[in-house]
């Protein structure tokens, strides 16, 4: 288990990358004096930006790692609906992710014992198939410790169709894939996270960060497939069978 970074070094870095990103895109990799080895020092990383120009956030993704949450907001403009048109020339290096995301109608406040599943799914007001397109900012292999101090990649979010009765469907295992020109590149993985315990945990480690999670907001889930070779030009389609599917021009 790799030392955590002290305070010092998660500013060094924030800072580091604050002003590579000023210089433009794609960002260089973190020096190793202050490099993260792990996704909780790459979300303090990625805090400690946001909370220096903390912009309001419309949705938030999460990646679950071992047993470290890491969370990044979307911003306005970010979020957008099927069918979608995306400039290839935005993204360094895209990925592409099926997921299962919830969108709540009431705020959840930061409470003493947090939330437990049944009150949080008693806020949610839609479930959704989603494209999720994050950018790998450094390009290359993504690096997941690094790429946590950008923001997971916070990039872009499709919004699909609604799961219909998604409250007694098997949401882990909904069969889906992603094509690229009408072509199979990936289908729904094994291993994936659990949406409902993903959407649980989110809300709650919004909230232990002091943040309410407001009403409208929606909260996307992590990977069911992904695939990592999105570039411009392509025509980008997620389909779940029996639901629908997303669809997203990179042009």
């Amino acid at each position: 288990m790799p030392d955590a970074l002290t305070d010092a070094q998660v500013e060094q870095a924030a800072e580091f990358l604050d002003e590579a990103t000023a210089n433009g895109l794609p960002l260089p990799p973190i020096p190793k004096s202050c490099r993260p080895q792990s996704a909780a020092d790459g979300g303090r990383i990625y805090w400690e930006r946001w909370s220096r120009d903390p912009k309001p956030a419309v949705a938030w993704k999460a990646a679950v790692v071992g047993e470290d949450m890491v969370l990044a907001p979307f911003f306005e403009g970010m979020v957008m609906d099927s069918p979608a048109s995306i400039p290839g020339a935005d993204f360094v290096a895209c990925i592409l992710e099926a997921e299962v995301a919830f969108r709540l109608d009431r705020e959840y406040a930061p409470t003493d014992g947090g939330y437990g599943e049944a009150s949080v799914l008693d806020g949610v007001s839609n479930a959704y198939v989603v494209i999720e397109a994050p950018n790998n900012r450094y390009g290359g292999v993504p690096e997941f410790p690094s790429m946590a101090a950008d923001g997971v990649g916070n990039q872009a979010l499709i919004v699909g169709p609604e799961i219909e009765d998604w409250r007694n469907r098997d949401l882990v295992s909904l069969p889906c894939s992603i094509q690229i020109d009408g072509k199979v590149v990936a289908e729904g993985r094994d291993g994936r996270p659990n949406p409902i315990e993903v959407l649980v945990a989110t809300v709650n480690e919004i909230n232990n960060r002091g943040m309410t999670v407001s009403a409208g907001e929606i909260i996307t889930t992590g990977a069911a497939a992904l695939h990592p070779g999105g570039q411009a030009g392509m025509e980008v389609k997620i389909e779940f069978p029996g639901i629908g599917s997303v669809e997203l021009s990179l042009t």
